[in-house]
């Protein structure tokens, strides 16, 4: 009875396991700045360094299950001192990148600080993903003495005020340094050389795997922020999906930031803290764990989302209840529709030739039934064959602990093959034993 009531405040920790490239792009970026600036800077000393243990709790973080309970220092790390970090390092690179921008007259000159704006403007805007948070409550209600309990959930996803609000404070000091280098004088285009730098910059972001893609509208000389690759999130409580999203909406109409370069504006189309949707559902589960803080996990694509290990739990209830884009949600029991099929062959069995060999004579219909009667059974130890031996994969995959995030990916990767080969085998065996019961039946 002690889930009676129960409500969670504020346990949702969001996870956003990052790839270690980016990491090194950023490590590589600061020791490249320290070089320029040519004399000992005591915040990008620290930022080095502070960069060093975050890529080292980045590796050691993505590491746990979603099944095990949540390390309490990996819960601060994606909570506080990641984006406490990433906010750090924007507001030092930023400013001492956007410094000194002023507008030049030669070519040389010119090209130099088209170059500086370019380059600046991708280290002082964050992707989309890293700008959003998950808000709202899950109630626990007990079901039976044995532990069964159901979770009623009720989360907005929205903009975070705060990190906006620092979106914005750089993206208008970039616009006051840099928006009229990256015009022509005249002030009606953008300057070639920016449009280049721009696509190269894109290019060279999805190499580093940073979720960000710059693009120009030269019909009212604007700019918005995009993503290079769709992004899937998934919410966890006790090892089981309450619900995910496979895909968060891109596109300029659900642009979070938008540069207005004719009228010198910064502009939030979905505002400051925008919602941009909201899941309101009812899971039940089969016993309570140890573990029953909530997790939002961030991932680049829906199939890693669905490669994650799922507890036994049934949807009762689920409502996309604020959807203001084109995102998908599927609830925790979608794993339940699988999209296998097993189909059976139509070949018609052809009797043998005609041989009087003394034995008694069968009608057709009869060879034709021992011969179904035989295919049927093969067919049933072949699909419970394949059932029970990649079963035994799939388990024993999952009991292995990795040793790195690769070996993480791969084993879940290879643990959804066995699974489905699974319910193949499970699917074949299912037609072999129909088959063999008509057979004898008739």
């Amino acid at each position: 009875m002690c889930f009676v009531g129960i409500a969670f405040a504020d346990p949702t920790v969001s996870i956003f396991v990052k790839d270690a490239s980016e990491f090194q792009a950023i490590q590589n970026d600061l020791r490249q700045l320290k070089a320029g600036i040519g004399s000992n800077n005591p915040e990008v000393d620290s930022l080095i360094n502070r960069a060093n243990r975050i890529a080292k709790m980045n590796d050691r973080c993505s590491m746990i299950s979603i099944n095990d309970i949540l390390d309490e220092e990996c819960g601060h790390f994606y909570a506080v001192e990641l984006p406490e970090f990433e906010s750090r390092y924007m507001e030092v690179t930023g400013e001492l990148r956007l410094g000194v921008m002023t507008m030049a007259d030669n070519l040389e000159q010119r090209t130099q600080q088209i170059d500086a704006c370019t380059d600046a403007f991708s280290r002082i805007v964050a992707s989309k993903e890293n700008l959003l948070k998950i808000e709202g409550s899950v109630d626990l209600e007990p079901l039976s003495h044995s532990g069964a309990f159901d979770a009623s959930y009720n989360f907005k996803l929205r903009y975070d005020e705060r990190r906006m609000d620092q979106q914005k404070h750089f993206a208008e000091l970039w616009l006051s340094k840099c928006g009229d280098i990256v015009l022509r004088k005249s002030g009606d285009e953008f300057a070639p050389l920016f449009v280049q730098a721009l696509e190269h910059m894109n290019d060279s972001l999805v190499h580093t795997k940073t979720n960000l893609k710059v693009v120009l509208d030269s019909t009212d000389l604007s700019l918005y922020l995009d993503l290079n690759r769709p992004v899937a999130g998934a919410y966890y409580l006790s090892g089981a999906e309450l619900f995910n999203v496979t895909q968060i909406p891109s596109g300029r109409q659900n642009a979070h930031m938008l540069v207005n370069m004719k009228k010198k504006a910064v502009i939030f189309p979905k505002g400051r803290n925008g919602e941009m949707a909201a899941y309101k559902g009812r899971v039940e589960f089969e016993k309570a764990s140890d573990d029953l803080v909530g997790r939002w996990i961030w991932s680049r694509d829906s199939s890693a989302i669905n490669s994650m290990p799922k507890m036994n739990t049934k949807n009762v209830s689920s409502e996309d209840v604020g959807t203001k884009n084109a995102s998908t949600v599927q609830t925790g029991d979608s794993k339940a529709n699988s999209g296998n099929s097993v189909q059976s062959g139509n070949s018609a069995v052809l009797p043998g030739d005609k041989v009087d060999n003394g034995l008694p004579k069968q009608s057709k219909l009869g060879k034709m039934r021992w011969v179904l009667v035989g295919v049927s059974a093969a067919t049933l130890i072949a699909g419970t064959t394949l059932a029970i031996v990649n079963n035994s994969k799939a388990k024993d995959e999952s009991k292995k602990k990795p040793t790195s995030k690769c070996e993480f990916d791969s084993r879940y990767d290879d643990i959804g093959s066995y699974q489905t080969l699974r319910m193949t085998g499970i699917g074949i065996a299912i037609l072999g034993g129909l088959g063999l019961g008509l057979s004898i039946a008739f």
